[in-house]
């Protein structure tokens, strides 16, 4: 088997392979046209990304990865083989080149399947017609693809649950109401973010030391507009929680960055409370559905579950150390 390099000539050999594999129902992805897949492979839009895609010259097989400059670890974004032609090592083989030329690169340390890939590739919700997540967190643990990386040396290091649920029988439940009228006679309340009004949002997140929370949270209120509106849970000013940014996506889709409250208020249910009145607000505002997903043993799947969020797929964050070819 002979590899190329992936490029706007051979562009259509990896679709199809890609839109096969779709049409077999092997993977979750959003069919893409060929735009939207020149877009998502062969441009980069993160500072200092690079992408590498791989492609059997005559379009028997397809690999795509990327890692940021500077970085120890670099993604696996795809591996797909013609159906014709599986089970004669293909899908090793592009596998061990795409890693092969990732591990020539400066820094680079291990490899992973992780939703931090900055190749997102939106997915549909299984029995959801339209319903769509903006990122797959690993692999599917209930593909072929699955057992195919534990194959290839991958371990896992997590597991993550996506959730989904229909706003339109979302209804806020009474505990709700009580508890925040509780956190209202500490002073605690809950309102969307006004930066003349409130101090304290840029201290939290950045203790938070999430980067997607700064660029969501901290990137929406420096905007000249005031950006997407954040809701809030303020104590006589200070921001002490939040959640958002409150907006309904193309799909539907409730928007969701996170949900964070500041460890000096924790204990006090505030972010039970929160989590409902984002439901709440995006289900206010039109959104028709929210997903999201968070670790297996990640105490938060509580406050989700208990707002009525169902698990639709449970997905493998996965890891393989580079060893240094100098030394085999």
């Amino acid at each position: 088997m002979r590899l190329i390099e992936l490029n706007n000539k051979n562009v259509n050999n990896a679709l199809r392979l890609f839109q096969e594999s779709l049409d077999r129902n092997e993977m979750l992805y959003k069919p893409c046209t060929k735009e939207k897949f020149v877009e998502i492979f062969l441009h980069t839009k993160a500072k200092g990304q690079v992408n590498i895609n791989i492609i059997d010259e005559n379009g028997r097989a397809f690999a795509g990865g990327s890692y940021i400059i500077g970085a120890e670890r670099a993604f696996i974004t795809m591996i797909v083989v013609d159906e014709r032609v599986r089970r004669q090592g293909l899908g090793r083989e592009i596998l061990g080149a795409l890693e092969d030329k990732l591990r020539k690169e400066k820094n680079i340390k291990k490899l992973e399947i992780v939703f931090f890939n900055p190749v997102a590739l939106e997915w549909l919700i299984p029995g959801e017609e339209g319903c769509d997540h903006p990122n797959a967190p690993g692999v599917d643990m209930s593909s072929g693809a699955y057992l195919f990386f534990k194959n290839c040396g991958y371990r896992d290091f997590a597991v993550q649950n996506s959730y989904f649920i229909n706003l339109q029988e979302y209804h806020m439940p009474k505990w709700v109401e009580t508890k925040r009228a509780g956190l209202r006679n500490q002073n605690i309340t809950f309102t969307l973010y006004d930066g003349d009004n409130h101090c304290g949002m840029g201290e939290m997140i950045r203790k938070f030391y999430n980067p997607l929370w700064e660029r969501d949270i901290l990137g929406e209120i420096q905007k000249d507009d005031g950006g997407r509106p954040i809701l809030i849970t303020e104590h006589m000013g200070k921001v002490c929680a939040f959640a958002g940014p409150l907006d309904v996506q193309e799909s539907g889709r409730g928007y969701f960055a996170g949900i964070g409250v500041d460890e000096d208020y924790r204990g006090k249910g505030i972010a039970k409370v929160l989590f409902n009145c984002l439901c709440e607000h995006l289900k206010n505002i039109g959104a028709g559905y929210m997903t999201l997903f968070t670790g297996e043993n990640n105490p938060a799947r509580n406050i989700y579950e208990r707002a009525g969020f169902k698990i639709v797929r449970s997905w493998a964050d996965m890891c393989k150390e580079i060893r240094d070819s100098s030394n085999d």
